[in-house]
């Protein structure tokens, strides 16, 4: 069968190839959900594209018709699928639910099976007929009345993608801001010659229809957004997801005392005060003064809406009780130390004041946990918080040894400890949990333990003991049901800790659980926000920030500074034979020998791929030489054992010295040594260049 070749046919080709590039690149760069989607997307415009490219070729009716049927796949899959990007990507990559996503596909699959036996009933096209004017021979489609049908649905999931991506554009900052601008520029351009096609325009009486083309420029957006704005590689505004998780009510509101945002737990808080239901969307209840919001609960509205005391305690007196929580204020200022509003955390204190009240005896152990729950609330550093809390334990709860241990899978770590000073330093240092009896039970339990000590295996911590430890009592840290430590206190006097005392480590023990996990939240934040993911060095971001102060005080004190750019030769072909699960081993393997042969002073960055800076300051240019070849030989002779042999790699660097007393900026000096480093790889690659 020969082919019937027109500028119409090659651009729909060349638009399938540009399709299946952007579903190719989206799905290797993807490490979200949404990335995913993306790639499906383009996908199915590759499928709608290589088949109307073909159709336009075909030489017979008969061939043309059964390609316009596979067209179909495309066609129909590719509204539903920009959807579930946009509404994917506005919502920080969270899915739809099962059901709701499942009934977006009823009219898609509903055309397709139309579509393939048309013949039958003519509902997705009543007929068709040869253009003329054409060598090719095109068929324009008469459609019928269900194809109307999906063209009307699909036009309202692209409303619907317009509207989600003009909200995410409004709501994201920063590059996650260009990336929506981005998205909004790129998606009209296929669904505009879509609409001339609809509306017999733009050669659509000859058969021609252009929307793949569309998506085809459309791809060159995405291609950009992948590589220069990171789309598929990160989430939007990850930062919300930390603050819907957030066990504590956080309220934002502006200067006049109106709410600006929310989370779900404040909106909980909101319906059980009188306000606005639980589940009403958050964009219902924004902009409205915090007296609407909570009605029942005065004192909060006031204390929202009047000057910033940094904290204050609130007692809500309901029907079932007085709850009390401590209000805790953050101005929030805008350019020019405006000061634009302020953000408020509750934390519930009732617990600890229902133990103030509860006896007089108990006054010192109420007011000791009043003050771990605001010190702990402030307080984010994770060894600070252990130690805290053994020494507050110690005022209200006798006891001669404490640890504080984290649980580290089937190992209990020790993370802070008091005991006499003449037992040697065992933090950091890990157990087996089963190698003490009690241990294990209060963390299989959930609850506090109290037992006496009948033998050496019942002391986990191998101190010695000179007197002996009578009596134990272990109280697991519980956070959302599972144990995430143990406080363990043990005692050398022969009377065993009380059921009180009991009571009053579970109270410090509750208010850990919740501390700890903040503080791990934020070490988690903080190291994903400057480190790369699979290397663990420094990312471009934080780089940038280091190697600009550098560069400043190298100018500043007129002292020399160096750069070595480098990337692995032919790594590509290292993904294509062994696999990127293998690829990522090789950039872990090399990172932890570059990290081992440069200098203590110098800073390692992963730029990109397979791309490796090392800044180097008090380094002139021959040191840096002379660094660089030293990577390149230990790098030449390191060896990554795959299943299909073992692996042996090189790579080629370039090397720029910044002169103090010019004016280039670290872009310039990153520059300098890239061409150096193309020059090494146009020289055979495996070499330096400076």
């Amino acid at each position: 069968m020969r082919l019937i070749v027109s500028y119409y046919g090659v651009g729909l080709f060349a638009s399938a190839i540009v399709a299946g590039a952007v579903a190719v690149i989206a799905w290797k760069r993807t490490v979200t959900p949404v990335g995913r989607v993306l790639g499906l997307l383009m996908t199915a415009v590759f499928t709608w594209a290589m088949a109307a490219a073909f159709e336009a070729a075909a030489p017979d009716q008969a061939t043309k018709v059964l390609l316009a049927k596979i067209e179909f796949l495309g066609i129909a899959a590719t509204p539903v699928l920009v959807f579930l990007f946009a509404t994917g990507y506005s919502r920080s990559g969270s899915r739809l639910k099962p059901l709701r996503a499942a009934a977006l596909w009823i009219i898609p699959a509903a055309t397709v099976a139309l579509a393939v036996t048309n013949e039958a009933h003519g509902l997705v096209w009543s007929g068709f007929s040869t253009a003329e004017g054409t060598r090719a021979g095109f068929l324009v489609y008469h459609h019928g009345p269900f194809f109307w049908v999906h063209a009307g649905y699909s036009y309202l999931l692209l409303f619907a993608t317009a509207v989600a991506l003009l909200l995410a554009f409004f709501r994201f900052k920063g590059v996650f801001r260009r990336q929506a601008l981005l998205l909004l520029l790129a998606f009209p351009l296929p669904w505009a010659a879509n609409a001339l096609y609809l509306a017999g325009l733009a050669g659509a009486e000859r058969g021609y229809d252009f929307t793949p083309v569309g998506f085809a420029c459309s791809g060159f957006f995405l291609i950009w957004a992948m590589f220069r704005l990171r789309l598929v590689d990160i989430v939007p505004v990850a930062q919300e997801r930390v603050i819907e998780s957030m066990g504590e009510s956080l309220i934002i509101v502006d200067r006049a005392g109106r709410l600006t945002a929310t989370n779900p737990a404040a909106r909980r808080l909101m319906a059980e005060a009188g306000g606005p239901p639980e589940d009403i969307p958050e964009s219902k209840v924004l902009g409205r003064p915090a007296a609407e919001l909570f009605p029942g609960w005065p004192a909060l509205a006031a204390g929202l809406g009047g000057s910033a005391v940094p904290a204050r305690e609130l007692a809500w007196v309901r029907e079932g009780g007085t709850r009390y929580f401590d209000l805790r204020l953050t101005p929030v200022v805008g350019p020019g130390a405006f000061n634009a509003g302020q953000v408020a955390i509750l934390y519930d204190i009732t617990r600890i004041k229902n133990a103030e009240t509860s006896a007089v005896a108990a006054r010192r152990v109420a007011e000791t946990l009043r003050e771990a729950g605001v010190t702990l609330s402030s307080n984010l550093d994770f060894k600070q918080i252990t130690s805290l809390i053994l020494e507050l334990l110690k005022r209200v709860i006798p006891y001669d040894i404490g640890a504080f241990m984290t649980v580290e899978g089937n190992d209990l770590k020790l993370a802070a400890i008091k005991r006499p000073s003449d037992t040697r330093s065992l933090i950091g240092e890990t157990y087996p949990l089963t190698g003490s009896r009690l241990c294990h039970v209060a963390i299989q339990k959930g609850r506090p333990l109290i037992s006496a000590i009948t033998g050496p295996d019942d002391i986990l911590l191998p101190f010695r003991l000179d007197k002996g430890a009578h009596s134990f009592l272990g109280v697991p840290i519980v956070f959302r049901d599972r144990a995430i430590g143990l406080i363990a206190l043990y005692n050398f006097e022969a009377e065993p800790f009380s059921e009180d005392a009991a009571r009053v480590a579970e109270l410090f023990a509750s208010q850990a659980a919740i501390a700890l996990d903040n503080s791990r939240r934020i070490e988690q934040m903080e190291l994903l926000a400057v480190t790369d993911q699979l290397t663990g060095l420094y990312n471009r971001r934080a780089f940038a920030g280091m190697a600009a102060k550098e560069v400043g005080r190298s100018r500043r004190y007129r002292r020399p500074l160096a750069l070595i750019l480098f990337d692995i030769d032919h790594f590509k072909a290292v993904n294509d034979t062994h696999g990127h699960p293998m690829g990522d081993q090789v950039l872990q393997v090399l990172t932890r020998l570059v990290s081992k042969t440069i200098r203590a002073t110098d800073v390692i960055c992963r730029y990109g791929g397979d791309e490796f800076l090392v800044l180097m300051p008090e380094a002139g240019r021959e040191e840096a030489l002379a660094m660089a070849e030293r990577l390149r030989e230990e790098i030449s002779r390191m060896t990554v054992v795959t299943p299909g042999g073992t692996l042996t790699l090189t790579v080629s660097l370039g090397v720029a010295d910044l002169d103090p007393a010019g004016d280039e900026d670290i872009d310039g000096l990153i520059n300098r040594a890239d061409r150096a480093m193309y020059q090494a790889k146009a020289a055979g690659r495996g070499q330096v260049r400076g």
